[in-house]
Protein backbone atom coordinates (compact mmCIF):
# COMPACT_ATOMS: atom_id res chain seq x y z
CA UNK A 1 0.00 0.00 0.00
CA UNK A 2 1.22 3.81 -0.94
CA UNK A 3 0.56 6.13 2.52
CA UNK A 4 1.03 10.03 1.52
CA UNK A 5 1.70 11.89 4.79
CA UNK A 6 0.55 15.13 5.11
CA UNK A 7 1.51 18.58 6.38
CA UNK A 8 -1.50 20.85 6.29
CA UNK A 9 -0.95 24.85 4.78
CA UNK A 10 -1.51 26.17 7.64
CA UNK A 11 -3.62 29.54 7.39
CA UNK A 12 -3.49 32.93 10.05
CA UNK A 13 -6.42 33.02 12.24
CA UNK A 14 -8.08 34.16 14.97
CA UNK A 15 -5.65 31.36 16.74
CA UNK A 16 -2.72 32.97 15.34
CA UNK A 17 -3.79 35.92 17.12
CA UNK A 18 -4.54 34.45 20.60
CA UNK A 19 -1.63 32.03 20.59
CA UNK A 20 0.80 34.69 19.82
CA UNK A 21 1.79 32.06 16.72
CA UNK A 22 1.46 35.20 14.43
CA UNK A 23 5.15 35.48 15.32
CA UNK A 24 5.81 32.06 14.11
CA UNK A 25 7.34 33.43 11.08
CA UNK A 26 9.25 36.09 12.57
CA UNK A 27 10.45 34.12 15.31
CA UNK A 28 10.76 30.21 14.05
CA UNK A 29 10.17 30.16 10.20
CA UNK A 30 9.81 26.94 9.49
CA UNK A 31 10.94 23.60 10.85
CA UNK A 32 9.76 20.15 9.88
CA UNK A 33 6.41 18.21 10.59
CA UNK A 34 8.60 16.25 13.22
CA UNK A 35 5.39 13.64 14.24
CA UNK A 36 4.48 12.73 10.73
CA UNK A 37 8.25 11.97 9.96
CA UNK A 38 8.55 9.47 12.96
CA UNK A 39 5.29 7.95 11.74
CA UNK A 40 7.19 7.99 8.04
CA UNK A 41 10.71 6.10 9.77
CA UNK A 42 8.43 3.69 11.29
CA UNK A 43 6.70 2.94 8.30
CA UNK A 44 9.67 2.32 6.24
CA UNK A 45 11.75 0.31 9.08
CA UNK A 46 8.75 -2.17 9.72
CA UNK A 47 7.08 -2.80 6.74
CA UNK A 48 7.12 -3.06 2.86
CA UNK A 49 4.92 -0.16 2.25
CA UNK A 50 5.61 2.83 0.25
CA UNK A 51 5.47 6.31 2.23
CA UNK A 52 6.04 9.45 1.30
CA UNK A 53 5.68 13.18 3.43
CA UNK A 54 4.00 16.00 1.45
CA UNK A 55 5.03 19.34 3.68
CA UNK A 56 2.05 21.30 1.90
CA UNK A 57 3.10 24.69 4.67
CA UNK A 58 6.89 24.55 4.06
CA UNK A 59 5.97 24.32 0.15
CA UNK A 60 3.73 27.24 0.28
CA UNK A 61 1.14 25.16 -1.39
CA UNK A 62 -2.84 25.72 -2.05
CA UNK A 63 -5.71 22.92 -1.47
CA UNK A 64 -5.62 23.16 -5.46
CA UNK A 65 -2.03 22.62 -5.35
CA UNK A 66 -2.67 19.72 -2.79
CA UNK A 67 -4.81 18.28 -4.85
CA UNK A 68 -3.31 18.36 -8.07
CA UNK A 69 -0.19 16.33 -6.19
CA UNK A 70 -2.67 13.67 -4.79
CA UNK A 71 -4.28 13.31 -8.20
CA UNK A 72 -0.31 12.52 -9.29
CA UNK A 73 0.55 10.29 -6.73
CA UNK A 74 -2.57 8.55 -6.16
CA UNK A 75 -2.17 6.99 -2.43
CA UNK A 76 -4.07 4.47 -0.92
CA UNK A 77 -4.48 6.34 1.71
CA UNK A 78 -3.23 9.91 3.14
CA UNK A 79 -2.40 10.64 6.96
CA UNK A 80 -3.60 14.27 8.16
CA UNK A 81 -2.03 15.80 11.16
CA UNK A 82 -4.66 17.47 13.53
CA UNK A 83 -4.06 19.76 16.21
CA UNK A 84 -7.66 21.59 17.43
CA UNK A 85 -5.97 25.71 16.58
CA UNK A 86 -5.43 24.12 12.78
CA UNK A 87 -8.40 21.78 12.96
CA UNK A 88 -10.54 23.98 9.60
CA UNK A 89 -6.94 23.28 7.75
CA UNK A 90 -6.65 19.83 8.06
CA UNK A 91 -10.58 19.60 7.27
CA UNK A 92 -9.98 21.39 4.00
CA UNK A 93 -6.61 18.89 3.42
CA UNK A 94 -9.11 15.79 4.08
CA UNK A 95 -12.43 17.26 2.02
CA UNK A 96 -9.73 18.29 -0.76
CA UNK A 97 -8.45 14.56 -0.86
CA UNK A 98 -11.85 13.18 -1.11
CA UNK A 99 -12.76 15.35 -3.91
CA UNK A 100 -9.78 14.01 -5.69
CA UNK A 101 -10.45 9.95 -5.07
CA UNK A 102 -13.56 9.29 -2.71
CA UNK A 103 -11.74 5.90 -2.34
CA UNK A 104 -8.82 6.97 -0.49
CA UNK A 105 -8.37 6.23 2.97
CA UNK A 106 -8.04 9.27 5.04
CA UNK A 107 -6.39 8.74 8.28
CA UNK A 108 -6.37 11.70 11.37
CA UNK A 109 -3.97 11.86 13.87
CA UNK A 110 -2.37 14.40 16.20
CA UNK A 111 -3.56 16.17 19.46
CA UNK A 112 -7.07 17.15 18.53
CA UNK A 113 -8.21 13.54 17.34
CA UNK A 114 -6.27 12.12 20.63
CA UNK A 115 -9.17 14.77 22.53
CA UNK A 116 -11.61 14.15 20.37
CA UNK A 117 -11.44 10.61 18.25
CA UNK A 118 -15.22 10.05 17.95
CA UNK A 119 -15.79 13.68 16.81
CA UNK A 120 -13.50 13.21 14.04
CA UNK A 121 -14.12 9.79 13.38
CA UNK A 122 -17.74 10.88 12.75
CA UNK A 123 -16.68 13.22 9.91
CA UNK A 124 -17.33 11.73 6.55
CA UNK A 125 -14.03 13.14 5.07
CA UNK A 126 -12.21 11.00 7.91
CA UNK A 127 -12.20 6.83 7.73
CA UNK A 128 -9.91 6.28 10.64
CA UNK A 129 -8.57 8.17 13.96
CA UNK A 130 -5.26 7.19 15.82
CA UNK A 131 -4.95 7.07 19.15
CA UNK A 132 -2.17 7.78 21.12
CA UNK A 133 1.52 8.11 18.69
CA UNK A 134 1.33 6.81 15.40
CA UNK A 135 4.50 4.77 15.04
CA UNK A 136 3.44 1.90 15.65
CA UNK A 137 -0.37 2.09 15.34
CA UNK A 138 -0.07 3.61 11.98
CA UNK A 139 1.97 0.44 10.88
CA UNK A 140 -0.32 -1.70 12.52
CA UNK A 141 -3.11 -0.43 10.16
CA UNK A 142 -1.23 -0.64 6.97
CA UNK A 143 -1.06 -4.27 7.80
CA UNK A 144 -4.68 -4.76 8.90
CA UNK A 145 -5.93 -3.24 5.75
CA UNK A 146 -3.57 -5.22 3.48
CA UNK A 147 -4.73 -8.34 4.71
CA UNK A 148 -8.38 -7.05 4.72
CA UNK A 149 -8.67 -7.42 8.79
CA UNK A 150 -11.10 -6.58 10.70
CA UNK A 151 -9.31 -3.36 12.39
CA UNK A 152 -11.79 -3.14 15.39
CA UNK A 153 -8.96 -5.66 16.73
CA UNK A 154 -6.22 -3.06 16.64
CA UNK A 155 -5.77 -0.78 19.55
CA UNK A 156 -5.42 3.31 19.73
CA UNK A 157 -8.15 2.84 16.21
CA UNK A 158 -11.04 4.45 16.02
CA UNK A 159 -13.49 4.53 12.82
CA UNK A 160 -17.25 4.81 11.75
CA UNK A 161 -18.76 1.43 10.38
CA UNK A 162 -22.12 1.48 9.51
CA UNK A 163 -23.11 4.59 11.01
CA UNK A 164 -22.07 3.17 14.20
CA UNK A 165 -18.46 5.21 15.85
CA UNK A 166 -16.39 2.00 16.94
CA UNK A 167 -13.85 2.79 19.38
CA UNK A 168 -10.55 0.51 20.62
CA UNK A 169 -9.65 2.94 23.57
CA UNK A 170 -6.46 0.95 24.77
CA UNK A 171 -3.61 3.36 23.95
CA UNK A 172 -0.27 1.92 24.13
CA UNK A 173 2.45 4.55 24.74
CA UNK A 174 5.73 3.86 23.24
CA UNK A 175 8.30 3.17 26.61
CA UNK A 176 11.57 2.82 25.05
CA UNK A 177 12.30 5.65 22.70
CA UNK A 178 15.31 4.96 21.74
CA UNK A 179 13.65 2.02 19.50
CA UNK A 180 11.97 4.45 17.61
CA UNK A 181 14.25 5.12 13.74
CA UNK A 182 15.46 8.52 13.79
CA UNK A 183 12.93 11.06 11.77
CA UNK A 184 13.23 10.44 7.99
CA UNK A 185 14.01 14.06 7.72
CA UNK A 186 14.93 12.69 3.84
CA UNK A 187 11.47 12.52 2.72
CA UNK A 188 10.97 16.39 2.96
CA UNK A 189 12.72 19.76 1.55
CA UNK A 190 14.60 19.78 4.55
CA UNK A 191 16.76 22.60 2.74
CA UNK A 192 13.71 24.79 3.14
CA UNK A 193 13.01 24.53 7.12
CA UNK A 194 15.02 27.58 9.06
CA UNK A 195 14.79 29.79 11.72
CA UNK A 196 14.58 33.88 11.16
CA UNK A 197 16.12 34.77 14.81
CA UNK A 198 18.68 32.18 13.86
CA UNK A 199 22.31 31.77 12.04
CA UNK A 200 22.86 31.29 8.20
CA UNK A 201 22.16 27.59 8.77
CA UNK A 202 19.66 24.71 7.84
CA UNK A 203 17.60 24.08 11.06
CA UNK A 204 15.70 21.26 12.19
CA UNK A 205 13.73 19.79 15.20
CA UNK A 206 14.40 17.42 17.68
CA UNK A 207 12.58 15.63 20.74
CA UNK A 208 15.17 14.09 23.55
CA UNK A 209 12.01 13.49 25.88
CA UNK A 210 8.05 13.14 25.37
CA UNK A 211 5.82 14.18 27.64
CA UNK A 212 5.54 16.70 31.11
CA UNK A 213 5.95 15.99 34.45
CA UNK A 214 3.92 19.68 35.23
CA UNK A 215 0.74 20.69 35.43
CA UNK A 216 -0.14 24.13 34.33
CA UNK A 217 -3.42 24.60 34.06
CA UNK A 218 -3.70 26.54 30.70
CA UNK A 219 -1.85 23.42 28.92
CA UNK A 220 -3.10 20.18 27.31
CA UNK A 221 -0.73 17.64 28.77
CA UNK A 222 -0.07 15.02 25.97
CA UNK A 223 1.05 11.71 26.47
CA UNK A 224 -1.22 11.32 29.62
CA UNK A 225 1.44 13.24 31.26
CA UNK A 226 4.08 10.82 31.52
CA UNK A 227 7.76 12.01 30.77
CA UNK A 228 9.84 9.31 28.63
CA UNK A 229 13.56 10.13 28.10
CA UNK A 230 15.56 9.29 25.28
CA UNK A 231 19.24 8.01 25.85
CA UNK A 232 22.12 10.74 25.43
CA UNK A 233 24.11 8.47 22.98
CA UNK A 234 20.50 8.17 20.76
CA UNK A 235 20.08 11.64 20.95
CA UNK A 236 23.79 12.86 19.65
CA UNK A 237 23.27 9.62 17.41
CA UNK A 238 20.24 11.80 15.92
CA UNK A 239 22.41 14.96 16.05
CA UNK A 240 25.24 13.52 14.36
CA UNK A 241 22.71 12.26 11.52
CA UNK A 242 21.67 15.42 11.11
CA UNK A 243 24.89 17.19 10.68
CA UNK A 244 25.82 14.61 8.05
CA UNK A 245 22.83 16.13 5.84
CA UNK A 246 24.08 19.30 6.43
CA UNK A 247 21.96 20.29 9.36
CA UNK A 248 23.84 22.70 12.39
CA UNK A 249 21.03 23.94 13.98
CA UNK A 250 18.69 22.45 16.04
CA UNK A 251 15.71 23.18 18.16
CA UNK A 252 14.47 20.65 21.35
CA UNK A 253 11.02 20.72 20.95
CA UNK A 254 11.28 18.88 24.31
CA UNK A 255 7.96 20.45 26.97
CA UNK A 256 10.83 21.41 28.74
CA UNK A 257 14.35 19.93 27.96
CA UNK A 258 16.31 20.93 31.44
CA UNK A 259 13.80 18.68 33.40
CA UNK A 260 16.67 16.75 34.40
CA UNK A 261 19.96 18.27 35.45
CA UNK A 262 22.22 15.17 35.59
CA UNK A 263 20.74 14.31 31.71
CA UNK A 264 21.76 17.87 30.26
CA UNK A 265 24.71 18.02 31.31
CA UNK A 266 25.52 14.52 29.80
CA UNK A 267 23.77 15.64 26.92
CA UNK A 268 26.43 18.82 26.44
CA UNK A 269 29.25 16.63 27.38
CA UNK A 270 28.65 14.27 24.93
CA UNK A 271 27.98 16.76 22.23
CA UNK A 272 31.78 18.26 23.33
CA UNK A 273 33.14 14.75 23.36
CA UNK A 274 31.95 14.06 19.51
CA UNK A 275 33.48 17.60 18.90
CA UNK A 276 29.89 18.52 16.90
CA UNK A 277 29.74 22.20 15.23
CA UNK A 278 26.44 23.00 15.90
CA UNK A 279 23.55 25.40 17.40
CA UNK A 280 20.73 24.84 19.34
CA UNK A 281 17.83 26.36 21.30
CA UNK A 282 15.90 25.09 24.25
CA UNK A 283 12.67 25.23 26.50
CA UNK A 284 12.99 25.36 29.77
CA UNK A 285 11.42 26.32 33.18
CA UNK A 286 13.10 29.20 35.36
CA UNK A 287 13.42 27.00 38.37
CA UNK A 288 15.30 24.00 36.66
CA UNK A 289 18.27 26.25 35.48
CA UNK A 290 21.07 27.02 37.44
CA UNK A 291 25.18 28.22 36.72
CA UNK A 292 26.14 25.32 36.16
CA UNK A 293 23.42 23.94 33.83
CA UNK A 294 23.90 26.91 31.83
CA UNK A 295 27.41 26.95 31.54
CA UNK A 296 27.29 23.85 29.67
CA UNK A 297 24.63 24.48 27.50
CA UNK A 298 26.69 27.35 26.29
CA UNK A 299 29.52 25.24 25.84
CA UNK A 300 28.15 22.47 24.16
CA UNK A 301 26.36 25.40 20.92
CA UNK A 302 23.29 26.49 23.01
CA UNK A 303 22.75 29.80 21.41
CA UNK A 304 18.95 30.70 23.18
CA UNK A 305 16.62 29.42 25.70
CA UNK A 306 12.41 29.89 25.47
CA UNK A 307 11.48 30.43 29.00
CA UNK A 308 7.67 30.14 30.09
CA UNK A 309 7.22 33.29 32.09
CA UNK A 310 3.35 33.78 31.63
CA UNK A 311 2.88 36.74 34.30
CA UNK A 312 4.37 39.16 36.98
CA UNK A 313 1.53 37.92 39.34
CA UNK A 314 2.69 35.93 42.18
CA UNK A 315 -0.86 34.96 42.62
CA UNK A 316 -1.73 34.44 38.67
CA UNK A 317 1.13 32.48 38.95
CA UNK A 318 -0.59 30.37 41.70
CA UNK A 319 -3.48 30.12 39.91
CA UNK A 320 -2.06 28.37 36.76
CA UNK A 321 -0.12 26.05 39.31
CA UNK A 322 3.24 27.24 37.61
CA UNK A 323 5.32 26.54 40.87
CA UNK A 324 7.70 29.35 40.24
CA UNK A 325 8.85 32.74 42.06
CA UNK A 326 9.55 35.82 40.56
CA UNK A 327 13.18 35.16 42.33
CA UNK A 328 13.49 32.95 40.07
CA UNK A 329 12.42 34.19 37.10
CA UNK A 330 14.69 37.39 37.68
CA UNK A 331 17.87 34.80 38.53
CA UNK A 332 17.30 32.93 35.13
CA UNK A 333 17.40 35.89 32.83
CA UNK A 334 20.43 37.18 34.78
CA UNK A 335 22.05 33.63 34.03
CA UNK A 336 21.57 33.39 30.39
CA UNK A 337 22.35 37.17 30.25
CA UNK A 338 25.99 36.44 32.00
CA UNK A 339 26.60 33.72 29.60
CA UNK A 340 25.65 35.40 26.63
CA UNK A 341 22.73 33.58 25.97
CA UNK A 342 19.74 34.46 23.86
CA UNK A 343 16.26 34.45 25.61
CA UNK A 344 12.87 34.17 24.53
CA UNK A 345 10.23 34.99 26.69
CA UNK A 346 6.65 33.77 26.80
CA UNK A 347 3.99 35.63 28.69
CA UNK A 348 0.40 35.12 28.99
CA UNK A 349 -2.24 37.99 29.40
CA UNK A 350 -6.22 37.49 30.40
CA UNK A 351 -6.05 34.91 32.91
CA UNK A 352 -9.60 34.31 34.56
CA UNK A 353 -9.76 36.61 37.25
CA UNK A 354 -6.40 38.82 36.23
CA UNK A 355 -6.69 42.68 36.31
CA UNK A 356 -5.87 45.29 34.04
CA UNK A 357 -2.88 46.10 36.44
CA UNK A 358 -1.38 42.63 37.04
CA UNK A 359 -1.25 42.56 33.08
CA UNK A 360 0.10 45.53 33.19
CA UNK A 361 3.53 44.38 35.65
CA UNK A 362 3.51 41.40 33.28
CA UNK A 363 3.92 44.01 30.54
CA UNK A 364 6.51 45.94 32.19
CA UNK A 365 8.05 42.77 33.57
CA UNK A 366 9.31 41.81 30.20
CA UNK A 367 11.09 44.81 29.34
CA UNK A 368 12.72 44.69 32.83
CA UNK A 369 13.75 41.32 31.71
CA UNK A 370 15.64 42.55 28.72
CA UNK A 371 14.67 39.16 26.92
CA UNK A 372 15.83 39.26 23.20
CA UNK A 373 12.87 38.40 22.39
CA UNK A 374 8.90 37.82 23.87
CA UNK A 375 5.86 36.12 22.74
CA UNK A 376 2.33 37.55 24.45
CA UNK A 377 -0.69 35.63 24.39
CA UNK A 378 -3.93 36.28 24.99
CA UNK A 379 -5.19 33.42 27.43
CA UNK A 380 -7.35 30.85 25.72
CA UNK A 381 -9.47 27.88 26.61
CA UNK A 382 -7.72 25.63 25.06
CA UNK A 383 -9.70 21.91 25.15
CA UNK A 384 -8.11 19.40 27.42
CA UNK A 385 -7.11 21.91 29.65
CA UNK A 386 -7.94 22.34 33.38
CA UNK A 387 -9.36 26.13 33.04
CA UNK A 388 -11.48 25.45 29.99
CA UNK A 389 -12.82 21.93 31.59
CA UNK A 390 -13.48 24.21 34.94
CA UNK A 391 -15.49 26.42 32.80
CA UNK A 392 -17.48 24.37 30.84
CA UNK A 393 -18.44 22.14 34.02
CA UNK A 394 -19.61 25.67 36.13
CA UNK A 395 -21.40 26.40 33.06
CA UNK A 396 -19.32 29.61 32.44
CA UNK A 397 -18.99 29.01 28.71
CA UNK A 398 -20.22 26.61 25.95
CA UNK A 399 -18.11 23.50 25.05
CA UNK A 400 -17.21 25.36 21.86
CA UNK A 401 -14.02 23.24 21.17
CA UNK A 402 -16.49 19.95 20.77
CA UNK A 403 -19.09 21.80 18.84
CA UNK A 404 -16.17 22.60 16.46
CA UNK A 405 -14.53 19.57 16.46
CA UNK A 406 -18.29 18.07 15.32
CA UNK A 407 -18.44 20.68 12.46
CA UNK A 408 -14.95 22.35 11.52
CA UNK A 409 -16.36 25.07 8.76
CA UNK A 410 -18.34 26.13 12.15
CA UNK A 411 -17.37 29.82 13.11
CA UNK A 412 -17.95 31.60 16.69
CA UNK A 413 -15.88 33.79 18.92
CA UNK A 414 -12.78 32.40 20.56
CA UNK A 415 -12.85 31.53 23.90
CA UNK A 416 -10.98 33.55 25.57
CA UNK A 417 -10.37 32.65 29.28
CA UNK A 418 -10.54 36.00 30.67
CA UNK A 419 -13.67 36.78 32.39
CA UNK A 420 -13.01 40.43 33.57
CA UNK A 421 -12.36 41.91 29.95
CA UNK A 422 -13.99 41.50 26.38
CA UNK A 423 -12.19 40.40 23.78
CA UNK A 424 -12.04 43.57 22.13
CA UNK A 425 -10.65 44.76 25.17
CA UNK A 426 -7.53 42.27 25.53
CA UNK A 427 -6.98 42.61 21.69
CA UNK A 428 -5.69 46.45 22.43
CA UNK A 429 -3.81 45.26 25.67
CA UNK A 430 -2.31 42.57 23.42
CA UNK A 431 -1.20 45.39 20.97
CA UNK A 432 -0.19 47.79 22.82
CA UNK A 433 1.90 45.15 25.07
CA UNK A 434 4.06 44.23 21.24
CA UNK A 435 4.19 47.84 20.40
CA UNK A 436 5.48 48.64 24.08
CA UNK A 437 8.54 46.23 23.36
CA UNK A 438 9.34 45.50 19.99
CA UNK A 439 8.62 49.66 19.19
CA UNK A 440 11.41 51.10 21.92
CA UNK A 441 13.88 52.66 19.88
CA UNK A 442 16.41 51.12 22.26
CA UNK A 443 15.52 47.90 21.76
CA UNK A 444 15.76 48.20 17.77
CA UNK A 445 19.32 49.36 18.52
CA UNK A 446 20.34 46.51 20.56
CA UNK A 447 19.21 44.35 17.88
CA UNK A 448 21.07 46.25 15.39
CA UNK A 449 24.09 45.98 17.46
CA UNK A 450 24.10 42.13 17.64
CA UNK A 451 23.72 41.45 13.98
CA UNK A 452 26.86 39.73 13.03
CA UNK A 453 25.95 39.74 8.93
CA UNK A 454 24.09 41.02 5.81
CA UNK A 455 21.70 37.77 6.12
CA UNK A 456 21.40 37.69 9.51
CA UNK A 457 20.39 41.75 9.09
CA UNK A 458 18.06 40.63 6.60
CA UNK A 459 16.00 38.45 8.48
CA UNK A 460 16.14 40.82 11.54
CA UNK A 461 14.71 43.79 9.16
CA UNK A 462 11.96 41.14 7.89
CA UNK A 463 11.00 40.45 11.47
CA UNK A 464 10.50 43.93 12.25
CA UNK A 465 9.03 45.09 8.85
CA UNK A 466 6.68 41.89 9.61
CA UNK A 467 5.69 43.40 12.86
CA UNK A 468 4.92 46.81 11.56
CA UNK A 469 2.50 45.54 8.95
CA UNK A 470 0.57 43.54 11.34
CA UNK A 471 -0.03 47.01 13.30
CA UNK A 472 -0.71 48.60 10.28
CA UNK A 473 -3.37 46.89 8.83
CA UNK A 474 -4.86 46.41 11.68
CA UNK A 475 -4.10 42.43 11.83
CA UNK A 476 -5.07 41.87 15.94
CA UNK A 477 -8.52 43.09 15.36
CA UNK A 478 -9.29 41.46 11.67
CA UNK A 479 -9.07 37.78 12.83
CA UNK A 480 -12.12 37.55 15.33
CA UNK A 481 -13.40 34.03 14.93
CA UNK A 482 -12.83 30.52 14.78
CA UNK A 483 -11.94 29.66 10.81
Amino acid sequence: MYLLLLNPPYERSMFSLVAADFLKDIAFGFYPPLGLLYVAAAVEANSSHKVEVLDADVEGMSYEAIQQEVRQKNPDLVGIYTSSVALSMAYKTAKAVKEVNINILVIAGGPHAQIYPQETAALPEIDYVILGEGEENVVNLLHCLEQDSDPACLDGIVFQRDGEIIVSPRINWIKDLDALPFPARYLTPFHKYHSLIGKDNISTTLMASRGCPYRCTFCYIPFDGKLRLRSVANIIDEIQACVAMGIKEFFFFDEIFTVNKERVIAICQEIMERKLDIIFDIRSRVDTIDEEVIRHLKEAGCSRIQFGVESASPEILQAMNKKITLEQVYQAFKLAKKYKLATLADFMLGYPGETREQMQKTIELAKKLHPDFVQYAITVFYPATKIYQEAVEQGRVEDLWKRFAQNPDYKAPVPIASDLYSREEMVTLLTRAYNSFYLRPQYVWQRLKKVKSWSEFKRQARAGLQMLWYKLKGYFRKNLILT
